[in-house]
């Protein structure tokens, strides 16, 4: 049977043991080995300062930078092109687009097409009007003795001739098929489908877009709403340089492409431009849309977050030097950061483990 000694007789025994070692060690060499005392350091703790922000996402998407969508001009023309304009030339109304033979090809606007010569010989009809119409706007008839009708008249004819000697040309009083091309509003030449000396039998000599410079961007429908009308976006060009541009269209119709799980759907965007863009046509751009989650919010890194036993979260808030646990409610994640709503301040600081 063991027996627990009395605290008296135990202190003593440990005591003499003690002295023992000390004679033991003194006798046995000339140098005395002390132990020094453990020191437990406090623990060093990683901070982070709370910081006042709006929470801002930022979503790119790609677009194409250029003139729009080309389209061959129509010409009822026939004969040698004689004359052709540069690419990337504007052409107004009233313009000249090419020569054929050595007589110009002239742009002007209206709804009807000049599907036949106008000559004293022809019978009446909407073309006329429209001519006498031009005529009379281009100052090339008087109301005063043209008649604007659908009649073909002496006073028509004179019209003409004064058109064509403002155009440099023979004056014939007649309008040729092909001479005119109609249009609503002048374009950009985009490209040349002939050569000088070439012989054409109609067909397309230009191929024409629009003249404003603005990004097409095929928005996936998974991202519908991210682009508004009148929305103001960052651009960044291939050089880099990043300028404003302006929502001015959103399709609300979308088109798919492909079957089956290729098959992938977008809404065509337009993006004019507020700055310069630059000599860039048919150029990828990246636009970047920003999207506030949250004004003024009051944030902390997530790694600070504490999951509480009884449920909902905490941070270590630094007091006088000390960890305080203080319970907080979660905002909007956005990367590594979280929005709090608590006992906590911008500037205050919070322990990362």
């Amino acid at each position: 049977m063991k027996r627990l000694l009395p605290i008296t007789v135990l202190a003593a025994l440990l005591a003499g043991t003690a002295i023992a070692a000390v004679l033991l060690v003194s006798n046995g060499s000339d140098k005395t080995t002390a132990t020094e005392p453990t020191v437990t350091e406090p623990r060093e703790l990683n901070t982070a300062v709370v910081a006042l922000k709006d929470f801002v996402d930022e979503t790119e998407v790609g677009g194409t930078l250029g003139f729009g969508v080309s389209e061959p001009l129509p010409n009822l023309a026939s004969g040698v092109v004689t004359w052709l304009p540069e690419p990337g030339a504007i052409v107004e109304l009233g313009d000249v687009l090419f020569e054929i033979n050595g007589r110009p090809v002239v742009l002007l606007s209206g709804q009807r097409p000049y599907y036949r010569a106008l000559t004293s010989r022809s019978t009446d009809g909407a073309d006329v009007l429209q001519l006498e119409e031009f005529l009379v706007a281009g100052g090339f008839g008087d109301e005063g003795n043209l008649t604007v009708d659908t009649d073909f008249t002496s006073k028509t004819a004179d019209a003409i001739e004064r058109w064509e000697l403002s155009l440099g040309i023979e004056e014939t009083g007649e309008l040729a098929v092909g001479m005119v091309v109609i249009r609503d509003e002048g374009f950009r030449i985009d490209s040349i489908n002939a050569a000088v000396g070439q012989q054409v039998n109609g067909g397309s000599v230009l191929t024409v877009s629009s003249t404003e410079r603005f990004v097409t961007v095929l928005l996936d429908t998974g991202l519908t709403g991210l682009l508004s009308e009148g929305q103001v976006v960052d651009v960044e060009l291939p050089d880099e340089s990043v300028v404003p541009g302006t929502v001015t269209f959103v399709s609300g119709v979308a088109v798919t492409e492909g079957q089956g799980q290729n098959a992938t759907s977008y809404l065509e965007v337009e993006i004019v431009l507020d700055g310069s863009g630059g000599t860039f046509d048919q150029s990828p751009v990246t636009i970047r849309v920003e999207e506030i989650l949250e004004d003024n919010a009051t944030v902390v890194p997530i790694a600070s977050l504490l999951a509480l036993a009884e449920g909902g979260y905490a941070v270590e808030l630094m007091q006088d030097g000390q960890p305080l646990l203080v319970g907080v409610e979660l905002g909007t994640f956005l990367d590594n950061e979280v929005a709090i709503i608590g006992s906590v301040e911008p500037g205050d600081e919070v322990v990362v483990p």
